[in-house]
């Protein structure tokens, strides 16, 4: 579980490395561009005996600080984890602070080099992708203020149809229906899930829904002919995952960076253009590893006026796409030949988290 930073967490008092990442790192940042902090703590061997485990992270509420414990950096490091990946390969201009631990970390950075590295560097590519699409759904596709309310997802099989002749028992929309649940009572239909039988008690009911579930009244028997008015239909799951989708818009509407958004939203464009410039950062750096044993962080020449087009809109997304196709072709011609092992060796890195940790409680004793 992570744990929220402040300068006044423990961990704050031993980090290892400190660096300006993201756009600044990459040297694709503008104007409108946030300064993402990257780094790395280290704790005391014994911590982890403690049955309170320490923190794999610390991060501020909009993860523009991230400090990762060693442990945690080199757990995923060694899962070939582009993101920290990257951090033993800053540019020099972005480093604020490096301990001796972390420049033995760098000096150590080609076991973590593989070619695991190029398929996970695929990998997050193609959920920027996702992503993308994700978010322009959102943009052109906006959530209502108010959430979804759950009458919406309620239908009505009415009593009256019962007798027509023919007629198709097709569910009717709550909505419109004339039926106010607030003065029904529902009744579990017997061998059906989210079907309920429903009766009318006017002001005197208790209402079909208690808060965000259908509470269920025993019908007496008297009442079963004479109050019944249909079957009452609640798809649950839909309106559960309708709020989800709610809330998730609207948490990225109060935390997104509004300049990002001018483009889709002035119908300029229908992609995300900083995630598909990422998407095709990230799949150069995979082709990178293969090609020099090393990731792309900082993107300069040709490279990074294409990366900068694709965020200022110059390509259609097909192109884009095809882009992205093209370097993964690359990169699987590349792999083959690539001097790389299939992966890091867990057993070095075990021994390298090992002599940084001890090394690091030997020099503050």
């Amino acid at each position: 579980m992570n744990t929220e930073y402040s300068p006044d967490h423990p961990a704050a008092d031993c980090i290892l490395f400190e660096c300006v990442a993201g756009s600044r790192a990459y040297g694709t940042a503008n104007a409108a561009s946030d300064e993402d902090i990257r780094g790395l703590f280290v704790l005391p061997a014994a911590s982890y005996l403690d049955l309170a485990a320490p923190p794999p992270q610390i991060s501020d509420a909009r993860n523009n600080i991230v400090y990762y414990s060693l442990r945690r950096c080199i757990e995923l490091l060694s899962a070939a984890n582009p993101s920290l990946l990257e951090l033993l390969y800053m540019p020099p201009d972005c480093v604020r602070r490096r301990e001796p631990e972390m420049a033995e970390l760098e000096r150590s950075r080609e076991l973590f080099i593989s070619r695991r590295c190029a398929d996970t560097h695929i990998g997050y590519a193609f959920s920027q992708i996702r992503k993308a699409r994700g978010q322009n759904k959102w943009i052109n596709q906006p959530k209502p203020a108010e959430p979804p309310q759950k009458e919406d997802y309620c239908h009505l099989v009415l009593r009256e149809r019962f007798s027509v002749a023919g007629a198709p028992f097709r569910p009717q929309p709550l909505r419109g229906s004339g039926v106010d649940l607030a003065e029904c009572h529902a009744a579990r239909l017997e061998h059906a899930r989210e079907a309920y039988r429903l009766y009318h008690y006017g002001p005197a009911a208790r209402g079909v829904f208690r808060g965000d579930v259908i509470a269920c009244e025993p019908i007496p028997a008297d009442d079963e002919q004479i109050r019944f008015i249909g079957l009452l239909l609640y798809n649950e799951h839909a309106w559960k995952q309708a709020l989800i989708d709610h809330q998730n818009y609207w948490t990225w509407r109060r935390e997104r960076n509004a300049a990002r958004w001018q483009q889709q939203e002035n119908g300029e464009l229908d992609y995300d253009a900083k995630n598909l410039m990422h998407t095709i950062r990230l799949l150069l750096s995979g082709k990178s590893i293969l090609e020099r044993g090393a990731p792309l962080v900082r993107v300069e020449g040709e490279a990074l006026q294409l990366l900068c087009d694709i965020r200022t809109g110059r390509y259609r997304y097909e192109e884009i796409m095809q882009m992205a196709q093209d370097i993964v072709a690359d990169c699987e011609q590349l792999k083959p030949r690539a001097a790389l092992p299939e992966e890091t060796d867990p057993a070095a890195a075990s021994a390298l988290l090992r002599r940084l940790t001890l090394h690091w409680e030997h020099r503050c004793r």
